[in-house]
């Protein structure tokens, strides 16, 4: 069963293309054209041994695959039978018609599009996941907060009412209006050790990811029993493998479906 193969880039090997085609069933031969095209796209033949491994090699891999991946911005390959071949077997001539050059182009296009999408999407979730893992970090710090001296904890709270914006302010003269320890005063100074660091504790959900609050609990450790940072990293790294795994497998879905 003879094969076109189009779109390929001028530094895919023949060994490459066998490689791929023998995912299928045994292959006969692989004659790749040299090409002299500016645009640095070529072709090739290749001969299958039977229909079924033809058929599924045209159905898994025409505008799925890339065999050079720096050269993805060529698009993915495209596969057929070769001109004649599906006539001679009885089968529906479109089977061998690829799509014209502009269709083609426009299928490149779209494949780059769908690419560059799914790659800022994945940019933006690690960041999202990487401020997320920060916060939990800051979070288990502030658990431990009522280890620092007391001076810390009221310059902490001195560095909210400078920084923190007028709704830090709001919660610190909250919090003392409730009269934790029997203490009413807005002066920090004037509180408890144990009233300070349950209020540091409860501030960092909403500004532990600002930097006068971080750098004054970045010494601290992590309670005990709480994930350590090289096992959030793990859990991260593992949970965007499995986010791009699934992003792959919509990004072939929608390329099998723009498969002429």
């Amino acid at each position: 069963m003879k094969l076109f193969v189009g779109r390929l880039p001028r530094e895919v090997t023949q060994e490459q293309i066998q490689d791929c085609f023998e995912e299928f069933g045994e292959v006969l031969e692989v004659f790749v054209i040299d090409t002299k095209a500016m645009s640095g796209v070529g072709c090739a033949f290749i001969r299958m041994a039977n229909l079924d491994q033809a058929e599924k090699a045209i159905q898994d891999l025409h505008e799925q695959r890339v065999l050079v991946p720096e050269k993805r911005d060529l698009g993915p390959m495209q596969v057929a039978f070769a001109k004649g071949e599906a006539i001679r077997l009885g089968l529906n001539e479109k089977e061998e018609i690829l799509p014209c050059f502009k269709e083609a182009r426009m299928k490149v296009v779209e494949h780059n599009e769908k690419r560059m999408f799914f790659e800022q999407m994945q940019k933006q979730q690690e960041a999202h996941q990487q401020v997320m893992m920060q916060q939990q970090q800051i979070q288990q710090q502030a658990a431990s907060a009522g280890m620092l001296p007391t001076a810390e904890l009221v310059a902490l709270i001195k560095d909210g009412q400078r920084f923190g914006g007028p709704h830090f302010k709001q919660k610190w003269w909250g919090y003392c209006d409730q009269g934790w320890g029997g203490i009413r005063d807005y002066d920090p100074k004037h509180h408890h050790h144990e009233t300070l660091a349950q209020f540091i504790t409860m501030a960092a959900f909403e500004h532990g990811h600002e930097p006068w609050f971080r750098n004054r609990l970045k010494d601290l450790p992590a309670p005990p029993g709480s994930p350590t940072h090289h096992h959030l990293q793990h859990l991260q790294c593992r949970h965007s493998e499995v986010r791009l795994e699934c992003q792959c497998h919509h990004l072939d879905q929608s390329l099998h479906l723009c498969r002429p």
